[in-house]
């Protein structure tokens, strides 16, 4: 098999076959029927600030009050595609377009990035007050681009180590296919969720080191990744794989076509929400039957949220099928005995309990 693999020009991440919603994964409909907090359009980027919580929505950042509303604390020129916050509160915004900005004593300034790092920051996590590890997604495609980069089986992303205090910043990992969470382990390595690889691995803490595959064969697009109280990760995945998907990123010729000549909204691909439009892909009988969206359908968008172990083996999983509507879920964290999760596709903040057995 390996012989055929090599003369037919294929490896495993063109393998066509994609992990059933199954065991750990098996669907449920928690996240809909969670607590919604608040509606805000667009909702990402949670972070548990000193203070309290905080998000994004297009180019703002708001601080969450759990009087069901969202305080604006900063605006943008671009669209905000990253948030990290250290223990003291300081707070690390990246903008499309503009590079990374840090928040202190009151006052915003820029850090200086290279060009080509400065589009598409997805993640960050503080190591202490000074040093912050940042995901650059793709350095060819900026965040709002990320299906042109899937298409384009993109493997230009990046993790950067950056010293506020002096400026400097150099480059722990590269050839990413979009990074897109980051947390530190408690052995000092650096966990990465790989999107366009469905994969989660460990980096050392020095320069240059292999990576190590701590979770492979996801079912989704994994996303961000947050720190639970028990020692253990939650993490976001924000699209369902698809067969067909995969088998378009094997064509070469149609995906080149379909970039080539085809709105991106109506690319074979994953996406935040199903906007119900009749010139999306997929429309038809395995989708919808009799104008109904089946909650086993292969569609383009799902929410799932996952609980990992220390280990970042999957222990726990929360759902919104297909037709649910609490879809793309890029960002969720554990805040206040509660998990928090941001339903990009229906611009709404959920809440769920967190008990002995996991969430309810």
């Amino acid at each position: 098999m390996g012989f055929l693999s090599k003369l037919l020009r294929r490896d495993s991440e063109d393998a066509l076959s994609v992990p059933a919603m199954d065991g750990v994964f098996k669907p449920n409909t928690l996240l809909d029927s969670a607590e919604t907090v608040l509606g805000l359009p667009g909702i990402d980027n949670l972070v548990a600030a000193a203070d309290g919580l905080c998000c994004s929505s297009g180019n703002g950042v708001h601080a969450v009050r759990m009087q069901d509303s969202a305080k604006p604390i900063a605006n943008f020129a671009g669209p905000v595609t990253m948030m990290a916050a250290s223990p003291s509160g300081r707070l690390a915004v990246g903008v499309e377009g503009g590079g990374l900005h840090i928040l202190e004593g009151g006052a915003w300034r820029a850090f200086d990035l290279p060009a080509d790092c400065a589009s598409c920051l997805t993640a960050g996590a503080f190591v202490d007050e000074d040093v912050l590890l940042v995901a650059v997604g793709s350095r060819r495609h900026s965040a709002s681009e990320w299906k042109r980069d899937l298409m384009a089986r993109g493997a230009t992303g990046a993790i950067l180590r950056c010293r506020l205090s002096t400026g400097e910043h150099e480059i722990v990992a590269d050839g990413l296919a979009f990074p897109y969470g980051l947390a530190l382990m408690a052995d000092g390595r650096l966990a990465v969720s790989e999107s366009w690889r469905h994969r989660i691995i460990a980096l050392s803490a020095a320069p240059g080191g292999a990576p190590e595959v701590l979770v492979a064969d996801l079912p989704a697009y994994p996303a961000r990744l947050a720190p639970a109280t028990d020692g253990g990760f939650w993490l976001a995945l924000f699209a369902p794989r698809r067969q067909l998907t995969e088998f378009v990123l094997t064509e070469d010729d149609y995906r080149h076509e379909m970039i080539a000549t085809i709105p991106p909204d109506e690319w074979i691909g994953p996406d935040f929400f199903d906007s119900g439009d009749g010139q999306q892909p997929l429309q038809a009988g395995s989708v919808r039957q009799m104008g109904i969206m089946k909650p086993w359908a292969p569609s383009r968008s799902y929410g799932l949220v996952a609980k990992l172990d220390r280990g970042m083996n999957p222990v726990a999983s929360l759902h919104s099928r297909a037709d649910g509507q609490r879809h793309g879920i890029a960002s969720a964290v554990e805040f206040g005995g509660a998990v928090y999760a941001a339903s990009r596709g229906s611009g709404t903040l959920l809440r769920l309990g967190v008990g002995a057995g996991g969430p309810t």
